[in-house]
């Protein structure tokens, strides 16, 4: 039968669980797994660092193929007709469209989000995580058709990676200057993002110089290896590449809370800072509030993004330049998804990825 990939405890082991297959309700479908990624959340949820029931199903950042379409799902979100076999993606996540955020058009600030993984994967239809051989969408998460000239390495992430950076520098304009702070997967899609913007300066930091290698390729204009240098140092590097002023944005993909009053510091008058990167639960860090008040800066909690993003992201990925597909390595099958997890953990590769 089928297999999904479940986390057993916090650090694992993850097993794997087979469950048949079930028809779909009414205006969902059953999607079959051609590739998933394991991105910082995942690897924060491996670790036990949200708080979780286990067994916990693994796995939302994935690009499928359509098995069967339920009663009544014809098209995709853009209207586009779908058929069995078509290549979709779907946001991992479903909102409310009653609460007070949704009622006001901030959905991706729902009150009563849900997560796929957050399901029940005991009971039908059982395939809730990307790290699996199926899918099942709920009738809140809408597809996209994926353009046939896209090969899964671009699409895998971006219902995740690529989607969450779109969002989070939606407002950043020709000339701006972007800080990164990480080059991760996120900061990765992050700099292409922020130059096919129109920023003059995308400015990446980073311990590990093979990540700033892979950032200088996707628009990164200056890459500062933070290793065994202070912050004073990434600071006044930071002021030299903008002219003395600082940054406009400053992005957290870090997923370090000690690194937040860094990034404020690296701002110039009026700027603010994105965070993304800290989902863990529990953890703190100091700042002198003052900062925040004379230089009129700002900080920005971005967690999710409007669905539409999808739609974007593809077109996106149809007209880059950057190389996207290098960005996926060579996958893990999900029979050996703990050494995938172990890869992925060790920051070996900029993003984790398997296939059945």
């Amino acid at each position: 039968m089928p297999k999904i990939a479940l986390l057993t405890a916090a650090g694992g082991p993850i097993e794997l669980a087979e469950f048949p297959l079930t028809t779909p309700a009414p205006g969902t479908a059953a999607l079959k797994l051609r590739m998933a990624g394991i991105c910082g959340s995942d690897l924060h949820i491996f670790r036990g660092e949200l708080p979780l029931f286990y067994p916990f199903a693994m796995g939302h950042e994935m690009v499928c193929e359509i098995v069967e379409l339920g009663e009544g799902l014809t098209t995709d979100a853009t209207g586009k007709p779908l058929a069995v076999g078509d290549r979709v993606v779907t946001p991992y996540f479903w909102t409310c469209g009653q609460c007070h955020a949704c009622a006001r058009g901030r959905s991706y600030a729902c009150q009563n989000l849900m997560a796929g993984e957050f399901r029940t994967h005991d009971q039908p239809p059982h395939f809730v995580g990307a790290h699996a051989e199926y899918y099942y969408t709920t009738r809140r998460q809408p597809l996209y058709k994926v353009p046939g000239d896209l090969p899964d390495e671009a699409v895998a992430p971006l219902n995740c990676a690529l989607a969450q950076v779109l969002f989070a520098l939606r407002d950043v304009r020709l000339g701006d200057t972007v800080v990164i702070q990480g080059a991760g997967g996120l900061g990765i899609n992050a700099a292409a993002v922020a130059r096919t913007a129109g920023a003059a300066e995308v400015i990446v930091i980073d311990k590990i110089a093979e990540r700033l290698d892979v950032a200088a390729d996707f628009g990164a204009t200056h890459c500062i290896d933070a290793s065994g240098i202070s912050t004073a140092e990434i600071t006044e590097r930071v002021q030299q590449s903008t002219d003395g002023i600082g940054a406009d944005w400053v992005l957290e993909v870090v997923g370090v809370p000690g690194v937040i009053p860094d990034g404020i510091g690296f701002l110039n008058h009026g700027g603010t800072l994105l965070e993304v990167g800290n989902i863990g639960t529990g953890r703190t860090f100091e700042l002198d509030p003052s900062v925040l008040v004379y230089g009129n800066k700002s900080v920005r909690g971005v967690m999710l993004y409007d669905p539409v993003t999808l739609a974007v992201g593809l077109s996106f990925l149809q007209h880059t330049r950057f190389p996207f597909t290098r960005l996926m390595p060579k996958p893990f099958h999900l029979v050996d998804v703990n050494a995938a997890f172990e890869s992925a953990d060790a920051g070996l590769v900029p993003r984790g990825a398997l296939v059945p």
